[in-house]
């Protein structure tokens, strides 16, 4: 009874240990990663169109701005004022209208684009609100995108994590819609490949790059940390619609996040010289002049030895103390055998 029960417990967690196992290579297989999509000269934009861009309200930017090939922009006048906009960065379309700069961003936008729209995705549900994700290239069955509540992105304590979402067609989210992002997952490195257009909702929030092959819409008092970039197609055209909105570029983290488990360092080991220097002066105390010479092992219990210089257990050198557990054990051992002779001797009767 004793031996199936062992036998038995032994199968048991073979097959845990192997479910385990499985389950690990599930969770590893199950989302393709994701590799950093190359912005180039569009990653210092913070606005980019092909047929202009048009502004409603007072509305702020961090980042440069630039349309080409058309080359328009309303409501950009300087705040205060009615439609006006309070700008951080380079503004490309005024007073150089189409510059080379903004013509060479348009091709890296392209670049990027194919770049996102060719990595291998996973398909999760239309609605992101509600999905907790990790670091991955994700896609619908139904080809869009909508987010009415919140979407979580979890980077996994590692500030590289990268998110690429892809859409046949369209993105659209809720005036609710916004990203919680937790453990180290940065808006930098979050990015939206559009088929067609996006448009954000009044009041939503939306972390991350948005690279649509034709326009951008953007409700009242929309927030953008990421990037709008517009007109990919092959004419370029693709216009931006702002109405009292943020747009913020963002910035990577210059370190990734570290599990506190992890950020704590190891003893440290002494290096080959040291620990050989440290043998030789233990070598060199144990020979020195004085140091008690132990001429025989002690026989039976220590405190009833042969009068050896030994008193007290917590005084046993090595030498002694390998020999009593050495004894100990051939003790144990030959118990052993001498009971399972006996245990056979009894069945063979």
């Amino acid at each position: 009874m004793r031996r199936t029960s062992i036998r038995h417990a032994s199968t048991t967690s073979l097959l845990a240990v192997s479910m385990a196992g499985l389950l690990v290579m599930a969770a590893g297989s199950a989302q393709a990663a994701a590799t950093t999509v190359p912005l180039g000269t569009a990653g210092t934009y913070a606005i980019l169109a092909g047929s202009g861009i048009t502004n409603t309200g007072i509305t702020t930017i961090s980042g440069d701005v630039g349309s080409s090939p058309t080359a328009s922009e309303t409501g950009f006048a300087a705040c205060p004022g009615a439609n006006c906009v309070t700008l951080t960065g380079a503004n490309h379309t005024s007073p150089d209208p189409n510059d080379a700069v903004t013509q060479g961003a348009k091709g890296a936008l392209t670049n990027a684009y194919n770049n996102a729209a060719g990595q291998t995705p996973g398909v999760v549900l239309t609605e992101l609100a509600g999905q907790t994700l990790v670091a991955g290239v994700y896609t619908s069955a139904s080809g869009t995108f909508g987010m009415s509540g919140t979407l979580t992105l979890d980077g996994a304590n590692n500030a590289n994590s990268v998110f690429i979402f892809q859409t046949a067609s369209t993105l659209i989210t809720g005036g609710t819609g916004n990203i919680n992002l937790i453990r180290g997952a940065q808006a930098c490195n979050i990015f939206w490949q559009v088929g067609s257009a996006a448009t954000l909702g009044a009041g939503s929030t939306l972390d991350g790059t948005v690279m649509a092959h034709d326009s951008i819409s953007l409700g009242s008092g929309v927030t953008v940390i990421g990037r709008l970039l517009a007109g990919e197609q092959a004419s370029g055209a693709g216009a931006v619609t702002l109405i009292h909105d943020t747009i913020i570029r963002p910035t990577c983290a210059a370190t990734p996040v570290v599990p506190p488990s992890a950020s704590a360092s190891a003893t440290p080991k002494p290096s080959t010289a040291a620990a050989s220097a440290s043998a030789a002066a233990a070598s060199k105390t144990a020979a020195a002049p004085g140091a008690p010479q132990i001429k025989r092992v002690p026989v039976g219990a220590v405190r009833t030895g042969d009068g050896s210089s030994i008193r007290h257990a917590g005084n046993v050198p090595p030498v002694v103390a390998v020999g009593i557990a050495t004894l100990g054990l051939a003790i144990g051992g030959a118990s052993v055998t001498a009971s399972t002779l006996a245990h056979r001797r009894r069945r063979q009767r």
